[in-house]
Order: structure tokens, then C-alpha cells, then sequence
């Protein structure tokens, strides 16, 4: 099994889900809306409202939706963790925009570049940053007989 974080929205959904895909180079997200609901199966919110979403990030999707009481939220983040640091800051950057930055993406002593914020639509992420492999020292010439 693997966990899929879902994550809700009041009506910002699909705003939300568009730009997490251009952040991460996905394809464009899945919708559908309350529209496409059968008969009695609504959820009660606006037409153009999400009823589900689903954007693919690398081998793992995020979901989402339109929720009328959606609150931001709290105790929890979305932590990815980027193949390098320039891949981390280009992700930090462009999904920090617009939100609270509470942790710079800078050097740590756990990782080569972390920060943590909460983006524009109120999802808070942690972007980490693989550990990069030690320097191998250089190869010594092959001794002369």
C-alpha cells in the first residue's frame, strides 16, 4: 500500500492542482467537478467545484478537492524530498510563491538544502534533499613494471 495525501480546498482546487502540476513538470491534473456527478451523488457544492482531483508527482499522485469548510492546515506537511539541491530550490521557489516561508531552503546539518512554507492555498511542504554521495578520490596511475 502506499499512503496518498488529500488534501481540500475552499474552491481553489483546481487552482491549487494546476500549478502543484507546473511546479513539477506532471501532466495536467485529473478533475472532476460536482457537475459530473450522477444524480444525488453531489456533494452539495458549486457546479465548477472539484469533487475529486488527482495530480501525479514523480512515481506518486496527490488528491484533492472542493470543501466548502476547509480549513488551512495544521500539524502536517507534504515533505518531498529532491534528487539535488538545485532541483530542491527550483521546487522550493516555485511553490513558495505567494505563501509563508518559515524555513529558507538553505543547508542543514541533516540535509544539503531544506525549507519549509506554507504555499498561497494553505498546504504546507517540506522540501528536502537527498544526501549527495562523498567525493571519490581520484584514481591512482597503475604502477609502471
Amino acid at each position: 500500500m502506499t499512503p496518498i495525501p488529500y488534501l481540500f480546498f475552499p474552491g481553489t482546487c483546481e487552482e491549487a492542482l494546476r500549478a502543484y502540476a507546473r511546479a513539477f513538470g506532471s501532466p495536467e491534473p485529473e478533475l472532476m467537478r460536482e457537475a459530473d456527478a450522477p444524480p444525488g451523488a453531489s456533494m452539495g457544492g458549486e457546479p465548477h467545484h472539484v469533487l475529486h482531483g488527482c495530480v501525479r508527482i514523480g512515481d506518486g499522485l496527490l488528491y484533492a478537492s472542493d470543501w466548502s469548510q476547509a480549513r488551512p492546515m495544521a500539524g502536517s506537511s507534504i515533505c518531498l524530498t529532491a534528487p539535488d539541491t538545485t532541483e530542491g530550490r527550483r521546487l522550493f521557489d516555485a511553490l513558495s510563491g505567494g505563501g509563508a516561508v518559515e524555513m529558507p531552503y538553505a543547508p542543514t546539518f541533516w540535509s544539503p538544502g531544506f525549507g519549509a512554507f506554507t504555499d498561497g492555498w494553505g498546504t504546507r511542504w517540506m522540501i528536502d534533499t537527498a544526501p549527495q554521495p562523498a567525493a571519490q578520490p581520484a584514481a591512482l596511475p597503475e604502477a609502471v613494471a
